[in-house]
């Protein structure tokens, strides 16, 4: 057999590098697929930027189905508790940015919601 898929790191693999824990926010978002490109520059020009200076950031993945308008980000923490932080913890850059989506956010959304991630290439 060949081993685990290739960039998969499992905790119990001696060969490989064991690294510490991140915590994932899983955040649904969207909009209409006519205002789709003004959501994508508030999220790449100013969402990310801001949350690059946010305490813990490890990361993002914004996932966009173009048809629907519809999205999913992902929003890497050093800490569950950076994760699982309400929403005025964060910095008046975030919180602006946030407040640009909802003004073209459409639909009704999950929670989010906060996961451990076990497996990072």
């Amino acid at each position: 057999m060949a081993g685990p898929p290739r960039g998969l790191t499992l905790p119990h693999d001696p060969s490989r590098p064991e690294r510490n824990p991140v915590y994932a926010q899983l955040i649904e978002g969207g909009t209409t697929p006519e205002l789709r490109t003004e959501m994508d520059r508030l999220v790449t020009d100013q969402m990310v930027p801001a949350l690059e200076t946010e305490p813990g950031f490890a990361g993002a993945l914004n996932l966009v189905d173009r048809d629907s308008g519809n999205a999913v980000m992902i929003v890497l923490w050093e800490t569950a508790e950076q994760a699982r932080r309400p929403l005025p913890q964060y910095g008046p850059a975030f919180l602006e940015s946030i407040a640009g989506v909802m003004a073209i956010s459409t639909g009704t959304r999950r929670p989010i919601s906060v996961w451990e991630v076990n497996a990072r290439a």
